[in-house]
């Protein structure tokens, strides 16, 4: 049993909204959890922010003429109106579903009130939870960047932790099944993460394959001392899936070019289930002007589940 490379599941967070994604991360933390020892999570945090456009969308009205004349407890009184008709309801229902399947996980409902990004990053950080199932909206770098995304807020939030970004291919098959896994390695901390709990979840879900994909970025003189380094990381790498247990097929694949680019490429082309990728932390602001792998690869994927370790 694979447990040892998942210490960080023992807290999880689900970020649930009313914009039909839901079941498909429900789905998606049943597969992940089931098979797993009962007593390795310590609690799935169900969790929904009420933000002033969820009432607006609630109530129908026009909250900001009508906080400038009606009585100043109008929005506290929509905000308990809205638990008690719609979220209190909505997680209930998500709880008792996940125990449908696995009737013994410890599961805690909570509602949050503000801007979804700021308050699901802070509520992750403080609780120290190891990871996070999320969907991602469409929006561009730049409008994440200035508007905010739960996805990118919580990517970049403080702490070691893993972030399990749930693709198309997910969605649309809603079910669990032996996967395709792809594995990308520059020989980091924080890609050897990654490759450990692709270890983990390939003996877990008994993965057809494991590819392990390293993308030399380089100059034509550092060609041969490049090459050499993709040789030793590569073959590490498989040398550690089988000592580790892993009886899926592995195969290893070494390419030329742009990080982010040969990896979308890949991953495209190679139906694959579940990406892998290592992130060193870096602030928004850095990852947008010196760029970053895993954020342009988020982008730009998403058929394929994405799942980001980011590590120190």
């Amino acid at each position: 049993m694979p447990v040892r490379f998942f210490p960080h599941l023992e807290k999880i967070m689900v970020p649930l909204g009313k914009d039909g994604a839901s079941e498909a991360l429900l789905n998606f933390l049943t597969c992940l959890l089931r098979g797993l020892p009962e007593d390795l999570v310590k609690v799935v945090y169900l969790v929904h922010v009420v933000s002033s456009d969820a009432l607006k969308r609630a109530s129908r009205r026009d909250l900001r003429l009508e906080a400038l004349f009606e009585e100043e407890d109008l929005l506290r009184r929509l905000y308990q109106e809205y638990l008690k008709r719609e979220a209190e309801p909505f997680l209930a229902e998500a709880r008792d579903k996940l125990r449908e399947v696995l009737p013994n996980l410890p599961v805690k409902e909570v509602i949050l009130s503000g801007n979804p990004p700021r308050v699901l990053s802070r509520f992750a950080y403080e609780e120290g939870c190891g990871a996070e199932i999320i969907a991602r909206r469409g929006r561009s770098h730049i409008a994440e960047l200035v508007l905010g995304s739960c996805t990118h807020a919580l990517l970049h939030r403080p702490g070691e932790h893993s972030t399990y970004v749930v693709g198309r291919k997910f969605v649309e098959s809603g079910a669990c099944r032996q996967p395709r896994f792809l594995v990308c390695l520059d020989g980091s901390k924080a890609s050897w993460k990654a490759l450990e709990e692709a270890a983990g979840l390939a003996m877990l879900w008994k993965a057809l394959e494991v590819v392990l994909f390293h993308v030399v970025d380089l100059l034509p003189e550092e060609e041969d001392r490049k090459g050499a380094v993709a040789d030793e990381i590569l073959r590490t790498a498989e040398g550690f899936l089988r000592e580790s247990g892993v009886q899926s097929r592995i195969s290893a694949r070494a390419v030329v070019g742009d990080p982010a680019e040969e990896i979308v490429k890949e991953a495209e082309e190679g139906d694959y289930d579940l990406v892998f990728l290592g992130r060193r932390p870096r602030s928004p602001f850095e990852e947008f002007f010196l760029g970053s792998v895993s954020e342009k690869v988020m982008h730009r994927l998403t058929f394929p589940t994405l799942v980001v370790a980011t590590r120190g």
